[in-house]
C-alpha cells in the first residue's frame, strides 16, 4: 500500500548544505523532511574534508619535527598509518549516529533512501512504497568522483577509498593535477610511500598563481614525490598484487596502489529530474540568483548546484542558510557571496582568496606586492622553509587580493578574508591589538 507523505520542505542531501537549510527551515516554523541515500552528514565528514585533515594532521606533527630537527628537536620521527587510520574512523564512524541525532534533537523527520521525483512536487523512496510530496524542495545531493575512462579502470580507487586505506602501499600513483591530488599527495608522501603524480598538462592547479604552484611542486618533490607532466594514462594493468599505469611516456609505472583523482561530477543525475520539470548539466543542476532551479519551487545547493562559485562544504551551508531565509520569504535579494578563500591542504598549504594576480594585471587601479615571509618571527621560531604571499590593493590601500603558502596558510588566509570583506585599510587594521607573536599579529605588515 502506497504511503504519502507530506511536509512543507523536503530536502535531499544530508550534507552540511542540505543541514543548514532544514535546522533553520525547521527553526522558521516548517514542517521538514530530510532524505538520504548513503551516510548521514554527507561528503565532508565521512569521506572528504574532515577525514582528510585528520590524516594530514599527523603529516603536519611529522613536518614540524622536521623542521625543527637541527634547531633543538631530536628523535624518531615516522607515521603510524594503521593508528593513524583508527584515529581517523574513531571520528568518521560516529558521524551518522551524530547526524540523525541532530535531525531527533530538532525534531526534523528523516528517510533513508534513494529519492527520485515522479512529478514538479512529490519523490519516490527507492524500491519501497513511500512517496513524499513537499511544497518547497531543495536538491542537496552534492558530487561523486568522475571515473576513468581507459582499459582498467576499475582497478583504481577513488578519493572515498584511499581515505580508508588500511595500509599505505609503499608506492603509488595518483592520477590528476587538481586539490585532491596533491593533497593525497602530500599525505601518502608523509606516510613514508613513494608518490608518483600523474599530472596530464604542464600547469597544475591552475586557479592558483603559477609561481606559488611551483613552490609548493618544489617542496613536495623535496619530499620526495615524482611529478610526470604531459603524461597521458592509456591503461592500468595488474601484476600479481601490483598494478602498472600505462601512459604515452614509459613502458609503466608499477605500484601498490592507484588513485584517481580526475575530478568530480554532479549528483544531480540520480534524481529523474526530468519528471519535476528542473535542468541540469555535467557540472551541476541549473539555479538563477535565488538558486531556484527551473522548477520556482525547487533549489538547490551546495556542490550539486551550478552556482558559479567553488563548491567548499562552507559555500554550501552558506548557500543553505540562504535559501531556508528565501523559502519562509525573509530574503527577497538575489544571494550575495563574500570572499570565499579556497585551499590546497598540501605540505606545505597554498590558499587564495579575492582578485587574483591575472585578474589585477587588468585592472590599473589595482597594485600587487610580494613578501618573502620566511625569516619573519611567526614563521622562523618553526623553522619553516616556504612562507610566501602576494597581496592586492585597491588604490584606497584596501587589501582586495591574496595567495599565500605555507604551514599555515589556511589560517592566514581566512585573517585575510575578513580584512577583504571588512574593506579593511592600514588604518583599520592597526585600531585593534592582536595577541603577540601571532599570525593576526602580522596583519598590518601586508599593507
Amino acid at each position: 500500500m502506497m504511503t504519502i507523505k507530506k511536509y512543507d520542505v523536503g530536502i535531499i542531501g544530508s550534507g552540511p548544505a542540505g543541514l543548514a537549510a532544514a535546522q533553520d527551515l525547521k527553526k522558521a516554523g516548517k514542517s521538514v523532511v530530510v532524505i538520504e541515500k548513503y551516510l548521514w552528514g554527507g561528503t565532508c565528514p565521512n569521506y572528504g574534508c574532515d577525514p582528510k585533515k585528520l590524516l594530514l594532521a599527523a603529516v603536519e606533527a611529522k613536518e614540524s619535527v622536521t623542521f625543527l630537527a637541527d634547531k633543538g628537536v631530536k628523535g624518531h620521527n615516522a607515521i603510524d598509518w594503521s593508528a593513524l587510520m583508527a584515529h581517523k574512523t574513531q571520528f568518521t564512524s560516529k558521524v551518522s549516529e551524530s547526524t540523525l541525532a541532530s535531525l531527533a534533537t530538532n525534531e526534523i523527520d528523516h528517510v533513508f533512501g534513494q529519492a527520485q521525483f515522479v512529478n514538479h512536487n512529490t519523490v519516490k523512496i527507492g524500491a519501497t512504497d513511500t512517496t513524499i510530496k513537499a511544497t518547497d524542495w531543495v536538491i542537496a545531493v552534492g558530487q561523486r568522483p568522475a571515473k576513468l575512462t581507459i582499459p582498467g579502470a576499475d582497478l583504481a580507487i577513488d578519493s572515498e577509498a584511499f581515505l580508508s586505506l588500511a595500509t599505505m602501499p609503499k608506492a603509488i600513483a595518483i592520477i590528476g593535477g587538481g586539490y585532491i591530488a596533491f593533497e593525497f599527495a602530500a599525505i601518502a608522501a608523509g606516510a613514508g610511500a613513494e608518490v608518483h603524480l600523474i599530472v596530464h598538462n604542464q600547469r597544475p592547479l591552475k586557479q592558483f598563481n603559477e609561481e606559488l604552484v611551483k613552490r609548493l611542486v618544489n617542496a613536495l618533490e623535496k619530499r620526495g614525490v615524482i611529478i610526470h607532466y604531459n603524461m597521458q594514462v592509456s591503461a592500468i594493468s595488474q601484476d600479481n598484487h601490483d598494478f602498472v599505469v600505462h601512459s604515452n611516456q614509459n613502458s609503466g609505472i608499477k605500484v601498490g596502489k592507484v588513485i584517481s583523482a580526475v575530478g568530480r561530477l554532479s549528483n544531480a543525475d540520480t534524481l529523474a529530474l526530468n519528471h519535476a520539470g528542473v535542468m541540469y548539466e555535467h557540472s551541476g543542476v541549473r539555479v538563477n540568483q535565488y538558486l531556484r532551479t527551473t522548477n520556482p519551487h525547487i533549489y538547490a545547493v551546495g556542490d550539486v548546484a551550478n552556482s558559479g562559485v567553488a563548491k567548499l562544504t562552507p559555500v554550501g551551508a552558506y548557500e543553505g542558510r540562504y535559501v531556508a531565509k528565501v523559502i519562509v520569504n525573509a530574503q527577497q535579494s538575489p544571494i550575495n557571496y563574500p570572499a570565499i578563500p579556497v585551499v590546497v591542504y598540501g605540505t606545505p598549504k597554498l590558499a587564495q582568496v579575492g582578485v587574483t594576480l591575472e585578474q589585477a594585471e587588468n585592472q590599473p587601479n589595482l597594485t600587487s606586492h610580494s613578501l618573502d615571509m620566511t625569516n619573519w618571527f611567526s614563521y622562523y621560531r618553526m623553522g619553516e622553509p616556504v612562507v610566501h604571499a602576494k597581496i592586492i590593493l585597491d588604490d584606497a590601500g584596501v587589501i582586495v587580493g591574496a595567495t599565500v603558502i605555507g604551514t599555515h596558510a589556511d589560517e592566514l588566509i581566512n585573517y585575510l578574508t575578513s580584512a577583504i570583506n571588512q574593506k579593511a585599510n592600514y588604518q583599520d587594521v592597526t585600531n585593534h591589538i592582536y595577541a603577540y607573536p601571532t599570525i593576526a599579529s602580522d596583519l598590518p605588515y601586508f599593507f
